[in-house]
């Protein structure tokens, strides 16, 4: 039936969104089950399980409220480890766990509402960085990324090095035996090495690191270096040391104009090349856009 309410978006009938959560996971079963035997006979899956949470509507089932410290949206993200713990659990039990890579992360940083619970609860969903959801400053794009591969990845062990979800189509292809064509995956870099624990000291970081805002201001950056650019509203570049300033605190542009320089020349060559992973030229899908006036 047509929803009135919402531009008469279509709705499943039996559609109910405070058990999606649920309902996800245990089709998400269903379907492992149907591959189990399979999987074990040395047929890889691959299982995409995109979860409403904690996005709006913050909904936790009733039989997890009253249970967190930060609210409703505690409640959800307590809601969410438990399904997740669903699917863990079936590998486990499949005896599929060891070879099995589980990457577990989210796309953005949290909504406005983590204002909201710092002063009610003195919850940081942040934590010590700037800002979050739509903004070009670390609490829009810094975010979790963890992996359970128990024959590959040694439990606890950290790689402080920027990856971004864009790498995940090179990493995926690497770990096929598979090259991506030179149109896709642009800005796609592989860490299937680092995975593996082949050269960890050794394998090169990523060149370079693109973010967005959602009113249009640019960022790149590289290694501990973080370069954001002006747009019509704001004339002033900033250049931040992550290493030293996570928080993104301290403007440092005036103590190294040079670095600023070079990751603003950097920036506009990924552009104009219409990629930041090596390889041809690609043609951008519009003309420059005008959040670009650094290169006009």
């Amino acid at each position: 039936p047509k929803n009135p309410t919402k531009n008469d978006l279509e709705v499943a009938p039996d559609f109910v969104d405070i058990e999606c959560l649920d309902r996800f996971t245990t089709q998400s079963l269903k379907w492992l089950d149907g591959r189990a035997a399979a999987a074990r006979a040395g047929k890889p899956f691959f299982l995409y399980l995109p979860y409403t949470s904690p996005h709006k509507p913050v909904i936790p089932l009733e039989e997890f409220r009253g249970q967190g410290k930060a609210g409703a949206y505690g409640e959800f993200m307590i809601e969410t480890d438990h399904h997740l713990g669903r699917i863990l659990k079936w590998l486990d039990d499949e005896k599929l766990a060891d070879n099995t890579m589980v990457i577990f992360t989210s796309d953005n940083g949290p909504e406005t509402t983590w204002r909201e619970r710092i002063q009610r609860f003195s919850h940081h969903s942040n934590g010590i960085y700037r800002e979050g959801k739509r903004s070009v400053y670390e609490g829009g794009h810094r975010v979790p990324f963890i992996i359970r591969w128990p024959a590959q990845v040694k439990a606890g062990s950290q790689w402080n090095q920027p990856v971004c979800q864009t790498d995940l189509l090179a990493t995926f292809a690497d770990m096929a035996g598979e090259r991506l064509p030179a149109n896709a995956g642009e800005d796609s870099i592989s860490f299937y090495q680092v995975l593996r624990g082949v050269g960890k000291n050794s394998v090169a970081p990523r060149v370079a690191m693109v973010h967005h805002g959602s009113q249009g201001r640019y960022a790149l950056r590289e290694q501990n270096w973080k370069l954001v650019m002006e747009d019509a509203r704001r004339g002033k570049r900033e250049l931040y040391d992550l290493a030293k300033d996570p928080g993104e605190t301290t403007n440092v542009i005036t103590q190294h104009p040079e670095v600023a320089a070079r990751l603003a020349a950097k920036l506009t060559v990924i552009v104009r090349n219409g990629r930041s992973s090596p390889g041809p030229v690609q043609k951008n899908d519009t003309p420059p856009w005008k959040e670009l006036i650094w290169m006009r």
